[in-house]
C-alpha cells in the first residue's frame, strides 16, 4: 500500500506479485478451442445439400442449406446464373458471384481470360526463308579443313571419326632415301617394293579422295549390290522352281494314289453284286463318322480353329443403337447400316424406302411387321407366310437285273447302311477292293 505524505517522497509499503500463466493450463484451452473448432467444421461439412428434386450428396457452401451446384435454389445467396450464352442460344447453369462484374461462371471467367491474352499478345513472327534456316541451325556440322589434289580441284573430305588409326613411320630425308638411285641390287629393289605398297596404304587412308577417286569407288560399290541382287534373283528363281516340281510330282502321286473310285477303268456298267459293294463300302465310310454330342462339339472345334486361322478375320465395326424411345426408354438393338433404327422400328424413320409394313388383316388389327419390298410371289412376314406347296416326285426304275433281285438288293443296302456287321461283310469287302484296282 501507498502512505500519504509528502508529495515528494512515495514509500511503497506492500507490492502484489503476478504470476506467469500456466503453459498446461494453456495448452489445453488451445486444444478445447481447435476441438470445438474441428466438431463445427465436421458438422457443416456433414450436411447434404437440401435441393428437393433428388438427392444431392454434395457438401453445403459455408453455412448455406445447398451445394455449389444448387446454390442458385436459395434465394438469399450471393450467386447468379452465369451470363454466357452458347452458339445455340442456351444460358450456362453454373452459378456466378454477384460482387464480380462480368457474371460468369469460374469456367467461362477462365475461358475469357485466355481469350483476352491471346488477344493481348503479340502476333507471331512471318515464317520466311531466312527464319526456318536459323531454326535449323543447330543440326549444321562444323566445317572442317579440305585440301585440294593435284588431280582435281573438287576434293571429297571423309569423316576423321571414321578413319583408322594407322601408325605412320616419320622419313627423314637427310637420313633415309624414299626413292633410291637406279643402281639396285635384288634385295634392295624388294624392300622399294614393299616400303610404296605401305605409302600407297597410307595414302588410301588419309581420308581425301579426288572426285574422280570418289566416283570410282562408288561405281565398283554399285557393281558388286548389283552382282549380289542378280544372283540372288537367280537362286529364288531356282528355289521356285525346284518347289514348283515338287509340288507337281506330289499332287500326281496323290491322284494316282487316292483315286475315285468312279474314275477307274471298268470293261462295262456296275452290277448288282458291285452296286451293292459299293453301297456297302460307303455305308462303312459313314459309320466312323462321329454322331450327337460329339459331331457337335468336333463342328465348334473346326470353326474355332479355321475362326484363330483366318488371317482376313478382322473385327466388325460397332453400330450404333436405334434411336426409338418409348415410355422414356432408348431400343437397345443395334441399327441398321446407314439408318438410325433397327429392324423393328425401321417404319418409323419417314423418308426410308425400303421397308413396308405387312398389313395383313387376320388379325384384329393390320399386320404392322416391316419387310423388305422386294419382287417376291408372298408379300407378307414371317408370321404370315403359308407353307410351301408340298409336292411329290417319283423315281424312274433302272432296267438292270430283275424286279425281285432288284428289291432285294435295295432293302438288304437300307439295312447295311442303318447298321453295317463288320464281321460278316470284311470278306466282300476286299474283294470289292481288290476288283476295283485298274489292270497296269
Amino acid at each position: 500500500m501507498l502512505s500519504r505524505g509528502s508529495p515528494s517522497s512515495i514509500r511503497i509499503t506492500n507490492m502484489m506479485s503476478i504470476k506467469p500463466p500456466d503453459p498446461e493450463l494453456v495448452k489445453k484451452q488451445e486444444e478445447e478451442r481447435l476441438r470445438t473448432q474441428l466438431q463445427q467444421e465436421i458438422v457443416s461439412r456433414s450436411r447434404t445439400c437440401a435441393h428437393k428434386a433428388y438427392e444431392c450428396l454434395l457438401p453445403v457452401v459455408g453455412s448455406r442449406s445447398y451445394c455449389a451446384k444448387h446454390i442458385l435454389d436459395d434465394v438469399t445467396a450471393p450467386y447468379k446464373q452465369c451470363a454466357h450464352v452458347t452458339s445455340s442460344g442456351a444460358r450456362c447453369n453454373e452459378p456466378a458471384p454477384v460482387d464480380k462484374e462480368p457474371g460468369l461462371c469460374f469456367e467461362h471467367a477462365r475461358a475469357a481470360l485466355n481469350a483476352r491474352q491471346r488477344s493481348a499478345a503479340p502476333p507471331p513472327p512471318v515464317t520466311t526463308t531466312e527464319t526456318l534456316l536459323n531454326q535449323l541451325q543447330h543440326y549444321v556440322r562444323p566445317e572442317r579443313t579440305r585440301t585440294t589434289s593435284c588431280a582435281s580441284s573438287v576434293s571429297v573430305v571423309s569423316d576423321p571419326a571414321d578413319q583408322e588409326q594407322v601408325a605412320t613411320h616419320a622419313v627423314d630425308p637427310f637420313s633415309e632415301s624414299v626413292y633410291p638411285g637406279p643402281t639396285t641390287t635384288r634385295g634392295t629393289l624388294a624392300s622399294i617394293a614393299s616400303h610404296v605398297a605401305s605409302l600407297a596404304c597410307v595414302a588410301r587412308l588419309a581420308g581425301v579422295f579426288t572426285a574422280e577417286e570418289a566416283v570410282c569407288e562408288a561405281k565398283n560399290v554399285l557393281k558388286s549390290l548389283q552382282s549380289a541382287y542378280v544372283r540372288q534373283m537367280g537362286r529364288l528363281r531356282t528355289l521356285l522352281q525346284t518347289a514348283r516340281l515338287q509340288y507337281v510330282r506330289s499332287l500326281r502321286t496323290e491322284k494316282e494314289q487316292y483315286c475315285s473310285i468312279n474314275s477307274q477303268a471298268r470293261s462295262g456298267p456296275l452290277t448288282v453284286r458291285e452296286r451293292r459293294q459299293l453301297l456297302k463300302l460307303r455305308a462303312y465310310a459313314g459309320y466312323h463318322r462321329k454322331h450327337g454330342v460329339e459331331a457337335v462339339l468336333a463342328r465348334k472345334l473346326h470353326h474355332k480353329r479355321a475362326k484363330v486361322n483366318d488371317i482376313s478375320n478382322r473385327q466388325i465395326p460397332s453400330q450404333g443403337r436405334c434411336t426409338f424411345m418409348e415410355g422414356g426408354v432408348r431400343c437397345s438393338t443395334h441399327t441398321l447400316p446407314a439408318t438410325k433404327h433397327c429392324m423393328k422400328h425401321i417404319l418409323q424413320d419417314r423418308h426410308q424406302v425400303l421397308f413396308t409394313a405387312c398389313g395383313d388383316l387376320r388379325g384384329s388389327d393390320a399386320c404392322r411387321e416391316p419387310i423388305a419390298k422386294l419382287p417376291l410371289p408372298s408379300s407378307a412376314c414371317r408370321y404370315h407366310t403359308g407353307p410351301p406347296a408340298y409336292t411329290t416326285f417319283t423315281l424312274k426304275k433302272e432296267d438292270t437285273g430283275s424286279d425281285s433281285e432288284s428289291n432285294t438288293s435295295s432293302d438288304l443296302s437300307q439295312n447295311e447302311v442303318q447298321s453295317p456287321e463288320l464281321k460278316t461283310e470284311d470278306l466282300e469287302t476286299d474283294n470289292l477292293a481288290v476288283e476295283m484296282i485298274p489292270d497296269q
